[in-house]
C-alpha cells in the first residue's frame, strides 16, 4: 500500500495535490507543531499579475500543534470569500467552483485545522479524488517524536510498504529507518515551473493554490495536471 504524509496546508498548490494523488492513503498530519507564516495558514493567488498571500489569521501559543490553533476574530469569514470572489469572478469556472469552496468555509468551525480540512476535502471532491483515504494524524496513536520516527511509526500502523517523500524530505529523512522496516521510498520528482495552464492575466505565475487552477480551466483539466505532472 502507498502511503504519502503531509501536514496541512491552507487551499494548497497543484504538487500537494499531486503526492496525495499518487497514494492510497494520505495521512493528515496535524498532530505536530504549528509553523508560523508558513503555508499552514495561507496560500498563493494572483492579483494584479503578481503572487499575493491569502492568509487566515491566527492565533496561537508558541509551541502549539497543528490542530490546537484557533482563528483570530471573525472577519475573515468575509473578507477572505471576498478577496477570492474579486480575483476570481471572472474566471471561467468560478460558478462551478466557487459556490462549494465557500460552502467548506461556512461550515468549518474556528480553527485552523478544520477550515483547512473542510476545503482540502472539498478540493479532492471537485477533482473526484475518492480513491484516496484521508487519515487524520490525531486520531491515531503515535509514540515517536523524532520526524523520521513519526513517518516510519504512521506506515507500519497503517500497513503501507511504500512511502511517498517530496525533494524537501532528503533534508531531514533518515532513510535508513524505512528501509529496516521494510518501506521503499519513492521521490516525488516534480517540476515547479514545469507545469502550465490558461491563467487569467498576461503573465503565468507558477506555485499557486490549486484554485486559481480549478477556477481558470476547471475540475476536469485541473484533475489531469494533479495526475499526470508527476507518477511514481
Amino acid at each position: 500500500m502507498t502511503i504519502a504524509i503531509h501536514q496541512p496546508h491552507f487551499l494548497p498548490w497543484l504538487g500537494y495535490f499531486n503526492k496525495v494523488w499518487h497514494s492510497e492513503t494520505f495521512v493528515w498530519l496535524n498532530s505536530v507543531q504549528y509553523r508560523r507564516r508558513y503555508y499552514q495558514n495561507r496560500a498563493k493567488i494572483k492579483i494584479n499579475e503578481q503572487p499575493s498571500w491569502l492568509t487566515l489569521p491566527v492565533q496561537a501559543e508558541y509551541d502549539a500543534r497543528i490542530d490546537e490553533v484557533l482563528l483570530a476574530g471573525a472577519e475573515w469569514r468575509k473578507s477572505l470569500p471576498k478577496t477570492i470572489e474579486y480575483t476570481y469572478k471572472r474566471a471561467p469556472y468560478f460558478n462551478q467552483c466557487g459556490p462549494p469552496l465557500f460552502d467548506a468555509l461556512t461550515r468549518a468551525a474556528d480553527t485552523l485545522d478544520d477550515v483547512n480540512y473542510q476545503t482540502f476535502i472539498t478540493l479532492m471532491n471537485l477533482l473526484r479524488g475518492d480513491h484516496v483515504r484521508v487519515v487524520r494524524a490525531n486520531e491515531l496513536a503515535l509514540d515517536a517524536t523524532d520526524p523520521t520516527g513519526r513517518l516510519v511509526e504512521i506506515c507500519v500502523a497503517l500497513g503501507a510498504n511504500r512511502y511517498i517523500a517530496g525533494r524537501g524530505g532528503g533534508n531531514y529523512m533518515d532513510v535508513a529507518q524505512f528501509a529496516q522496516a521494510g518501506i521503499e521510498i519513492v521521490w516525488q520528482d516534480f517540476d515547479f515551473n514545469g507545469v502550465e495552464y490558461p491563467q487569467m492575466g498576461k503573465t503565468f505565475v507558477p506555485g499557486l493554490s490549486l484554485i486559481d487552477c480549478l477556477f481558470n480551466i476547471g475540475p476536469e483539466a485541473t484533475r489531469e495536471l494533479v495526475s499526470t505532472a508527476w507518477a511514481p
